[in-house]
């Protein structure tokens, strides 16, 4: 199963940006890609997954750096982030990604902002200088002797820190961290993964027949991945299949 975009490490809630202007054309659930948003550009396709929830609709017309969702962990992910592709116009549909293609060489660097300058203070205007009189002699007293012995520390016991231990209870701490996330994802990813099955059986009564590319546009999954999807269908004795290859159909 291959990646067609790239991941940014966004935690939730934080605003998503639309990096062009266009039309959207698709906002809410969308398959693997949980909850998102895809945008018709003049030269093609940009879309956003895995949001939080989404912030444009569909038919809206979204200008540069307008904020079109929140990031979050919707779909099938492993943690939260930003998925981001974007798929030209006239792509290439043999490239195992449905004509999505690697976005960072598009991506430019943010531009230096300008340090503020630092303003000068105003000087302040001098005043005439008063008539100074002069001080009253001092009468120096003797100063007081007192005897203070200082007070000797009280020993404390060095306190000894086992760093084994230390790394031990961080190494457990984050073992189970990672167990209880990785546990949260794959329940989601089975759940999304019969909801899927379902849209692809309900699909079947629609058309009556479908092949493996009608599977790849309904979820944005790869070749093999829809492949996957109706094997499993077939081996439930859901569906039926006839041809072999390419050619191959699937129907009730």
């Amino acid at each position: 199963m291959g990646h067609n975009g790239l991941d940014f490490g966004l935690s939730a809630g934080n605003e998503v940006f639309a990096c062009d202007s266009g039309k959207v054309i698709q906002s809410g659930s969308n398959g693997d890609f949980g909850n998102s948003v895809t945008i018709q550009h003049s030269w093609g396709q940009s879309i956003y997954g895995h949001l939080q929830e989404t912030k444009a609709n569909e038919g809206e017309e979204i200008g540069v750096n307008k904020v079109i969702g929140l990031s979050g962990s919707s779909g099938t992910a492993f943690g939260e982030h930003l998925h981001f592709a974007i798929k030209p116009n006239n792509p290439d549909l043999n490239n195992g990604y449905l004509g999505f293609i690697d976005p960072s060489p598009y991506l430019s660097l943010p531009s230096q902002k300008e340090e503020p300058k630092q303003e000068t203070p105003p000087v302040e205007e001098q005043k005439p200088a008063e008539e100074v009189k002069p001080p009253e002699p001092v009468i120096p007293q003797p100063e007081p002797t007192i005897n203070i012995e200082p007070e000797k520390p009280a020993e404390q016991s060095p306190v000894v820190i086992d760093q084994t231990e230390v790394q031990k209870q961080v190494d457990e701490k984050i073992k189970t961290e990672l167990d209880l996330r990785r546990q949260k994802a794959n329940q989601a990813r089975q759940t999304k993964r019969e909801e899927n099955l379902m849209k692809i059986e309900k699909l079947i009564e629609e058309k009556k027949q479908i092949n493996n590319d009608d599977v790849r546009e309904l979820l944005h999954v790869s070749q093999s991945t829809a492949t996957n999807y109706l094997q499993t269908l077939e081996n439930r004795g859901t569906i039926n299949s006839e041809g072999k290859g390419k050619a191959t159909v699937y129907h009730y």
